[in-house]
């Protein structure tokens, strides 16, 4: 799995929340393969420690903080931002759950807790 992380000097388009693409594959699953409840421990500081520098730093606008960005190996954009504290699944509409999925396969593989 290869994920590039874009770069401060990447231009891109808006982003959305996706979270609810990892929602819909976890509830077809018959038991729960362990992504969402995963995903939704990660905390800041374990990803600005190990994914490195950020795509941007919100400050803490409106609860908002930083946000890492990625190309899947799809050529689709997923990333991981932080509001309030909480983790949430960023993407665009070529964004797909596959994509979601390996993202947080990624992720569980890059960033210690």
């Amino acid at each position: 799995m290869n994920f590039e992380p874009l770069s401060r000097m990447t231009e891109m388009d808006s982003t959305w929340n996706v979270d609810d693409l990892l929602s819909q594959h976890s509830q077809s699953l018959l038991l729960p393969d362990g992504r969402f409840d995963f995903f939704h421990s990660l905390q800041e500081d374990d990803c600005s420690e190990t994914l490195g520098e950020e795509y941007y730093d919100w400050m803490d606008e409106k609860g908002y903080t930083k946000e890492w960005y990625y190309t899947a190996p799809s050529g689709s954009l997923v990333g991981i931002a932080f509001r309030y504290g909480c983790a949430r699944l960023r993407g665009n509409g070529s964004t797909t759950t596959q994509d979601v999925v390996e993202f947080i396969d990624y992720l569980q593989q890059t960033v210690k807790k």
